[in-house]
């Protein structure tokens, strides 16, 4: 009876791994936009997801630019491009970094939790609580 225990344990820890994947729902969606002159370009890329900020979710590299002088990082910090899902240091949840001037930059309103931050000539939207990156505007202010 003892020689099937552990064959059955690895056996039902695949197949709860592969439920476990089968539940993770995301869907990536990539779209490229321009004016009709040809002189900005914005692409976007949405990850869809089940955790509240599916509708927030995105990527967005832009070519308009915006002067909003140096970006001055905490003592010891060194500059990172922070991709969704990840966690931004504490640090940078600071008052320092947050963007509560977003319309300045043509950036949405913040749901509750969530905030803008800058990180280089990066504009992030985080939550608060944990750091996590839910959206990304890359390249929005001049180095």
């Amino acid at each position: 009876m003892n020689k099937y225990i552990l064959p059955t344990a690895a056996l039902a820890v695949c197949l709860g791994s592969t439920l476990a994947f089968a539940q993770t729902d995301t869907d990536k969606t990539t779209t490229t936009m321009s004016t009709p002159a040809g002189t900005e370009q914005t692409t976007t890329t949405t990850e869809n997801s089940n955790d509240g900020y599916a509708q927030y979710r995105r990527t967005i590299t832009t070519k308009k630019h915006y002067d909003a002088g140096a970006f001055m990082a905490p003592s010891g910090y060194t500059y990172s491009r922070y991709a969704l899902g990840q966690r931004v240091n504490s640090e940078l949840l600071g008052t320092n970094y947050v963007l509560s001037s977003y319309g300045d930059y043509a950036l949405d309103a913040p749901p509750s939790g969530l905030v803008w931050i800058r990180v280089g000539s990066d504009a992030l939207l985080v939550d608060q609580k944990s750091g996590e990156v839910v959206e990304t505007d890359y390249g929005l202010f001049r180095s």
